[in-house]
């Protein structure tokens, strides 16, 4: 299309001085503005606008010019086209994007009206300057002329006729104003309607597109708290299960520490035997022997303590040692780290494995009752042994610990009537206490031992 280069006010003159048809586009950034551009870029409708010697110009809608032109034709749409006509009157608008069809269609109608509004215009023009002078010829005045009050009168008749012409004409001329103002209200009205429905349209589908991002971010942030959820649960998992694994080394190691320290301890407990013997008389002796050492050590030490040959036994299980089994240590017969043995008047000679012999059994038989004739002596008369003095011919230098430690469990009352319990209050709770020697290792009921060692 061959725009107008010129200012707004050259191009008007130009239209008025050609008598052709002042075209108004007004272009805007958009999608109907491309489109417009389209089909005013076609060839037909550039052969028509120039072959109708019509001036075209462009201007933007943002524009100061747009602005001036707005202030005359308002402009309400963009794209719009304005086709003005020699008087200044707008011959047609057309708003938004139409078909090039459609186009070419309105352009062939707004060439065909402004040719017909310039005939028109034409013919009110007066025609006494094209109209023959009078003859010189003397024969055609005086023959030809007609009479002076005849052409008064056609002249008059034709002023009148003119006037009439003339009248009608503006008539329809107001009419035609009148319609085209009113198709312009329209027009505009239908602009403005068009411009309003156009604004609802661009705001639901403004509200649409943000709801569907207000969506898209909502998920978006939803999907984020999931993987920050799931990524918090696996780090806690991880530590949970590091800590977890951490505890169960720690665990392992504190096991396998105790367990190598009760090794230890129960290896070293087993390198001592701690040997307790119920003595005939009721009272209980009590001495350490390395676990290397033989029964027979200990059978020396209860005999020569007892002062007769006595035969070792177990309470539970029940067991009699014979003469092969003092030979054997004290970890082989299970007497480690601690054991307690009942010594029996007899010689361990005679008693079998089995203890079925004769001399064993009555010894057995008659044990408490020597264990009752003794309690009841030393409950009586007291025990005289532990007034004798201590002999100087002890063959074995071992037993003196021995000796004070039965001395001092002699000079402790034997029975429970003996030992008054003592009454420990904790607000209205009483509580029973046996105020014993706190050598537990001693502690004896009726000749028993109450203490497992």
């Amino acid at each position: 299309m061959n725009w107008f280069n010129g200012s707004i006010p050259d191009a008007i003159q130009r239209s008025k001085q050609q008598k052709v048809v002042f075209i108004v586009y007004v272009y805007g950034q958009n999608d109907l503005t491309n489109e417009m551009d389209k089909v005013w870029n076609d060839p037909e409708v550039v052969n028509l606008c120039n072959n109708g010697g019509c001036v075209a110009i462009k201007m933007a809608a943002n524009s100061n010019d747009c602005a001036h032109f707005s202030q005359i034709y308002p402009v309400v749409v963009v794209p719009s086209t304005y086709f003005i006509g020699v008087n200044g009157a707008p011959i047609e608008v057309t708003a938004g994007h139409k078909d090039t069809p459609d186009f070419i269609q309105v352009l062939k109608n707004v060439l065909k009206l402004h040719n017909d509004q310039l005939g028109t215009a034409q013919s009110n023009l007066p025609t006494g300057g094209a109209q023959p002078g009078p003859s010189t010829d003397p024969k055609a005045n005086t023959e030809d002329k007609p009479p002076l009050e005849e052409r008064v009168q056609k002249v008059k008749e034709k002023l009148e006729q003119k006037k009439a012409e003339k009248e009608r004409l503006e008539k329809e001329k107001e009419k035609q104003e009148e319609a085209e103002r009113r198709k312009l209200g329209r027009d505009l009205q239908k602009l403005k309607e068009f411009q309003k429905e156009r604004e609802m349209k661009e705001t639901v589908d403004q509200l649409k597109k943000e709801k569907a991002e207000e969506k898209r971010q909502r998920d978006k942030i939803k999907e984020q708290i999931a993987r920050d959820r799931e990524e918090r649960a696996a780090r806690f998992k991880k530590e949970t299960e590091k800590q977890q694994q951490a505890q169960e080394e720690k665990k392992q190691a504190q096991l396998a520490a105790r367990q190598k320290q009760s090794s230890e301890e129960e290896a070293k407990k087993m390198e001592t035997a701690r040997i307790q013997v119920r003595l005939p008389d009721g009272t209980s002796l009590l001495n350490s022997f390395p676990s290397s050492d033989t029964l027979q050590c200990v059978h020396s030490v209860v005999s020569q303590h007892v002062g007769s040959d006595v035969t070792l036994s177990t309470v539970y299980p029940k067991r009699t040692f014979t003469t092969d089994d003092l030979s054997q240590t004290l970890l082989s017969l299970n007497l480690a780290p601690s054991a307690v043995l009942i010594a029996v008047p007899g010689k361990p000679s005679v008693i079998s494995k089995q203890g079925n012999n004769g001399g064993g059994i009555l010894a057995l038989f008659f044990a408490p009752f020597l264990f009752l004739w003794n309690m009841i002596r030393v409950f009586l008369f007291g025990d005289k042994r532990s007034s004798q003095p201590k002999r100087e011919d002890t063959p074995d230098a071992t037993e003196t610990p021995d000796e004070s430690q039965s001395t001092r469990r002699r000079d402790r009352p034997q029975t429970a009537y003996q030992r008054r319990p003592i009454s420990r209050g904790d607000g209205n709770v009483r509580r029973l206490a046996d105020m014993r020697d706190d050598d537990d290792e001693n502690a004896t009921w009726n000749g028993n031992s109450t203490q497992q060692m």
